[in-house]
C-alpha cells in the first residue's frame, strides 16, 4: 500500500513498515495521540484513492477517510495482524455502506485538471460522453464488483495484494473482476451497439 513493501523483511537495516507500524500503534496506546499522524500521513494517499475510486466524489472520498480514519483512532487496540489491510478494511466498508444508501442514477469524476491531448472540440465531447457513460455503468455495478474492478484496473493493485486487503481469495477476486468487465461490457454495449 503505499510506504514501501509492508510485511517483508529489510536487508538495509530498515524497520518493515508493519513492525514500524506496530510500534506507532503501541505509541499510541500509550498515550502519544500525535503517533497516529505518522500512519495518517503514510495511509491517506492510498485510502483516498481507493475511496475516490468508489464513490466518484473527491468530497465524499475526503468525508470516508476523515470518518475512517477517526474509527481506526477509536478502536487501535483492536488491530489485530496489519495495520494497512485492518484500516483498508474500514474504508472499504465505508464505501460500500455509502454506495447502499446513496440513490442516484449517475457518478461524475471531477476532470483531471491535465490539459486535453485532443486537438478538436468533437474528439473533447467525444472523450467526456464515453467517461460518462462509463461512470454511470460503474455506478451501476454491485459494490463487490465496483471495488475489485477499482481496485484492479483504477488502482492498479495486485490480486495477492488485493485479497490481502479485502480477506479474500485470489481466485475470489479474479472472478469479481471478470463479472465487472462483463456487466460493464454489457452496460456499455446497450448503448454503443
Amino acid at each position: 500500500m503505499g510506504a514501501g513493501s509492508p510485511g517483508q523483511g529489510a536487508e538495509d537495516g530498515a524497520v518493515p513498515v508493519v513492525d514500524a507500524d506496530q510500534e506507532i500503534i503501541a505509541r499510541v496506546l500509550a498515550g502519544s495521540r500525535d503517533a497516529f499522524g505518522i500512519l495518517i500521513t503514510r495511509y491517506s494517499d492510498p485510502l483516498y484513492r481507493h475511496a475516490l475510486g468508489m464513490t466518484g466524489s473527491p468530497d465524499v472520498a475526503e468525508d470516508i477517510l476523515q470518518a475512517s480514519f477517526i474509527k481506526a483512532y477509536q478502536h487501535l487496540g483492536e488491530v489485530r495482524g496489519r495495520f494497512d489491510a485492518w484500516v483498508f478494511r474500514i474504508v472499504a466498508n465505508s464505501c460500500k455502506d455509502w454506495l447502499k444508501n446513496i440513490r442516484r442514477t449517475h457518478v461524475s469524476y471531477d476532470e483531471d485538471d491535465q490539459p486535453s491531448t485532443y486537438s478538436t472540440p468533437e474528439e473533447e465531447m467525444d472523450r467526456n460522453e464515453l467517461r460518462t457513460d462509463l461512470e454511470y455503468a460503474l455506478a451501476r455495478l454491485a459494490p463487490s464488483l465496483r471495488e475489485a474492478f477499482v481496485m484492479k484496473h483504477v488502482e492498479g493493485r495486485s490480486y495477492e495484494e488485493m485479497a490481502l486487503l479485502l480477506d479474500t481469495t485470489v481466485g475470489a477476486l479474479k472472478m469479481r473482476v471478470h463479472r465487472a468487465r462483463e456487466a460493464l461490457q454489457q452496460l456499455l454495449e446497450e448503448k454503443y451497439a
